[in-house]
């Protein structure tokens, strides 16, 4: 991928507990400031398309509102929804293993 950025994931990638869990595990530490570096670079992403599905809707929403525009503001409704849906998802999934990871870090290190 030359034409991507270095350290750039695709925010359209669908986090599963399993894998944010290996990259907790990848950090090499347990220091909370570490962790929590890493959940916020995972959540990045999905932080980024929760604020895409809010325009695309608020732009639908104008464009329906004007009855010429509906072609285009419906699609863009639609749009926003989805891909609101999978950013909240993306992000509960990483809030979720982290809260895993850190437990069982405390149930190893008690």
């Amino acid at each position: 991928m030359g034409l991507m950025p270095a350290g750039v994931n695709n925010p359209f990638t669908k986090l599963d507990k399993q894998g944010v869990i290996g990259t907790l595990k990848a950090c090499g530490s347990r220091d909370p400031d570490v962790l929590h570096a890493q959940t916020e670079q995972l959540m990045a992403g999905a932080r980024h398309l929760k604020l895409l599905g809010l325009i695309s809707m608020v732009i639908g929403g104008l464009f329906t509102i004007t009855i010429f525009m509906a072609w285009f503001g419906i699609p863009a409704l639609i749009f926003g929804w989805w891909v609101g849906r999978f950013g909240k998802r993306n992000i509960q999934t990483v809030q979720e293993a982290y809260a895993d990871y850190v437990a069982s870090a405390a149930v190893r290190a008690g």
